[in-house]
């Protein structure tokens, strides 16, 4: 666990200092990755000595649990967003819809999610695609009740389980690994059929 922030930024001059720092560390992780981020080089990055960086966080996990925390807030604030601005909306549109503001968070967010994904040590700090996950479940949920109100408990808990990594996974390759030659709209067009069809049909008989 992460010690407690030394000094909570009280003024609006200490608050525009951790905006500094946070922003060069940001900066960092997107040119450099998780790897390479010191607190010396945040420093230098942001403008700011390393004593004042050290007022504010313990060490360089500090720093990135703040950016993480920013990250999931962001995003589900996004999905939530999208989530509601979907009310009304045709079942295949809302889904699309969603799909597209959660690919757009993730790559507002890009530096920290990546460096989530692919350079945090497991375990330094709690991870933001668990609560991604969780703010998706609830959307997910009531579309299906919509779309097959008849299919059993068992058999949609299944189909949301699956699809929350088929959307997170699909999400991500957009949002952070798309090559040049595919065009991000028809990808997230591609996402919201295939998810459109597999949570709305009706069950296999066995």
């Amino acid at each position: 666990m992460t010690a407690r922030r030394r000094f909570p930024p009280v003024q609006a001059r200490s608050r525009a200092t951790v905006e500094k720092i946070l922003d060069g560390a940001t900066r960092v992780l997107s040119s450099s990755g998780y790897a390479a981020m010191s607190t010396n080089r945040v420093a230098d990055e942001a403008g700011v000595s390393v004593g004042s960086l050290y007022r504010y966080f313990a060490d360089k996990d500090e720093i990135f649990e703040e950016l993480r925390s920013r990250a999931g807030d962001a995003v589900l604030a996004r999905i939530t967003g999208s989530v509601t601005a979907v009310v009304g909306q045709p079942a295949r549109a809302g889904v699309r819809t969603v799909i597209a503001a959660l690919v757009t968070a993730l790559e507002e967010n890009g530096p920290v999610v990546r460096a989530l994904i692919n350079e945090v040590p497991m375990g330094t700090q709690s991870n933001v695609l668990p609560e991604i996950e969780r703010g998706l479940g609830t959307f997910t949920r009531i579309y299906v009740a919509q779309m097959a109100p008849g299919m059993p408990g068992a058999e949609m808990d299944a189909r949301i389980y699956l699809a929350m990594g088929i959307t997170l996974n699909s999400c991500l390759r957009i949002a952070l690994e798309r090559p040049s030659g595919l065009d991000r709209e028809h990808l997230i067009d591609l996402v919201a059929d295939m998810l459109a069809l597999g949570l709305s049909e009706t069950p296999l008989r066995r």
